[in-house]
């Protein structure tokens, strides 16, 4: 029998259309293992788009070094405090509280095209990228006056939001409500050398006049139509000056990777502020994060569920954020802030940093608002 033949009865051991038996490198013979793979399972799998809009994000930002290409400002107090989630409705007034920062806000008196008079509360993301745009034009120009634009369609890509009819409308309503809001903001104050202590507030109206023009679809002049002049604003003194005094610089990359989930929304600004700060792994209640973010949400459980998705979103675009879910608290760590600090934090003194360890850190219990004994964003150049 030639090599051929003998070669040709050795295979006959396999059915045509299989592969023989190889043999490994210790010469012994190894089974070929077939991969069970059910019928019904896809051939690819589907990466949700909000999830490939954050590793999108974080991929370009990788590229770059970790630092954004752009920066943009939060007014300081919606990094303690935030509005709305959900349309409260006919109520006199929205309150959240954060440690002893309490923040009210009482609705806007508008009036539609058919003379109908309402109320109307700011709430969803809309109102927050208009906040957002609001302070970083402030701390551009150091101007009260800022312009929206001859168009909606301007003004939605100054938003960077996505545009369209519907979006235009909700837009044009939530403009409404937000320039026409009051806020009242109160703190406990404490005398000096501990005697005594009081409640300091301020009340401010976001904005002192606006000068918006509608087409007769309730939008900014027009695509294609500008009016007659621009649609512009004008800031409150007050609310103007809280922002300059010390914005909390934000990526609005990382906010448009975030979607359209406004607690992902606060949670993104508050943690950067807070990173700002702490110089110790820190502490905060369930109970205190719910009062400051989640008072829509009635069950704790339900928003720990919500702030445990939202923070591991944030961290897909915050590769150096530490955190820990405790049964009882949120653990934030020290660590890099979104946007590069350009001065040095102020040291914890001494005598406050004696009892907190010795050669390693562990977790000081404080208020989810409390700024403790650091400079916070305020050092931050604004837009240098």
């Amino acid at each position: 029998m030639t090599s051929d033949a003998a070669a040709g009865a050795d295979d006959r051991w396999y059915e045509e259309g299989d592969a023989p038996n190889e043999v490994s490198s210790l010469g012994a013979v190894e089974p070929r293992v077939e991969p069970v793979i059910p019928a019904n399972f896809p051939h690819s799998l589907e990466i949700p788009k909000d999830r490939v809009r954050l590793l999108d994000y974080r991929s370009a930002l990788d590229a770059k070094g970790g630092q954004p290409e752009e920066v943009a400002f939060s007014a300081r107090v919606w990094a303690q405090v935030s509005l709305p989630y959900k349309d409260p409705g006919e109520v006199p007034f929205w309150v959240r509280r954060n440690g002893d920062v309490t923040l009210r806000v009482q609705p806007a008196a508008i009036t539609d095209r058919n003379g109908n008079d309402a109320v109307a509360y700011p709430f969803g993301i809309l109102p927050r990228h208009i906040m957002t745009w609001m302070a970083t034009e402030a701390v551009r120009t150091k101007n009260q006056e800022l312009i929206l634009g001859d168009t909606m369609q301007d003004f939605m890509e100054k938003l960077q939001i996505e545009k369209g009819g519907n979006s235009r409308r909700r837009l044009a309503n939530q403009m409404e409500r937000v320039f026409g809001s009051r806020l009242s903001v109160e703190g406990l104050v404490i005398g000096a050398r501990g005697t005594g202590y009081g409640q300091a507030k301020e009340y401010f109206q976001i904005t002192e006049s606006t000068q918006l023009w509608f087409n007769e679809k309730d939008e900014i002049g027009g695509e294609g139509q500008p009016g007659l002049w621009d649609s512009k604003i004008v800031l409150s003194k007050r609310f103007f000056d809280s922002i300059i005094e010390r914005p909390v610089p934000v990526d609005p990359a990382a906010l448009r990777a975030l979607g359209s989930k406004p607690l992902t929304f606060d949670i993104y600004v508050w943690v950067g502020y807070r990173l700002y700060g702490i110089e110790y792994p820190t502490r905060m209640s369930w109970e205190d994060l719910h009062k400051q973010f989640g008072s829509q949400t009635k069950r704790l459980r339900d928003f720990r569920s919500s702030f445990a998705e939202a923070i591991r979103d944030i961290s897909i675009i915050m590769p150096g954020l530490r955190y820990d879910l405790e049964p009882e608290y949120f653990v934030l760590y020290p660590g890099p802030t979104p946007i590069e600090q350009t001065t040095k934090r102020r040291q914890v003194p001494q005598n406050k940093a004696a009892g907190r360890g010795r050669g390693r850190l562990h977790a000081v219990e404080k208020p989810a608002g409390d700024d403790g004994d650091v400079e916070q964003p305020g050092d931050v150049p604004a837009g240098e």
